[in-house]
């Protein structure tokens, strides 16, 4: 018996990126996996430890799929110690939403994307839409991922607030950028106040 050519897509690709995770990030200590006819996408928690004081909660196989002039990509939420009150199948199961709104049509993925006000997020957090950027803070190599030939890129997945949604679709992501570096909170907070 031998496997289909998804399955073997998926062990590479989890060889891959989970190694380069791992490498960085520490081992996982929890993992779901989330099916749709023959894609699997894998969402990986890892915990804060005493040298790293952040969760992080990322993908593994959102990059097998891909639209003509769209990136391969994967995702990863940088989070406080207790994910901000959620548990991780709640974050996981945002995630992968997540995943499933990215790939439509009309979503044009790139830095500073947005997605609308949700009850996808959990609903721990007061943060309730969404943004994309580039994975700040983590080292350059986990920018852009290399599995065989494909180059996926990573992208940091940030929670925000309604408001601050708003001020990115009228005055662009720089004007939200603005009010992030003139602030005291980190992005990592999906419990803090609004920046707007």
């Amino acid at each position: 018996m031998t496997d289909s050519d998804e399955q073997f897509d998926l062990d590479i690709r989890r060889t891959v990126l989970l190694g380069k995770y791992m490498q960085h990030w520490g081992m996982p200590r929890e993992r779901l996996r989330f099916h749709r006819g023959s894609d699997v996408v894998e969402v990986y928690l890892f915990p804060a430890n005493e040298k790293v004081p952040i969760a992080r909660v990322a993908s593994v196989g959102a990059s097998a799929f891909v639209r003509p002039g769209v990136w391969r990509c994967e995702f990863v939420l940088v989070l406080p110690p207790d994910m901000g009150g959620a548990s991780f199948r709640s974050v996981a199961s945002f995630v992968m939403d997540f995943v499933l709104y990215a790939r439509q049509p009309e979503v044009n993925l790139r830095s500073g994307c947005t997605a609308p006000e949700s009850k996808l997020l959990p609903a721990e957090w007061p943060t309730r839409a969404a943004m994309v950027t580039e994975p700040l803070g983590e080292p350059e190599e986990l920018e852009t991922l290399h599995v065989g030939t494909q180059h996926v890129n990573l992208w940091w997945l940030v929670p925000i607030h309604g408001a601050e949604y708003n001020l990115i679709q009228q005055q662009g992501i720089e004007a939200f950028h603005a009010l992030e570096e003139a602030s005291e909170w980190s992005l990592a907070d999906v419990r803090r106040p609004p920046l707007v």
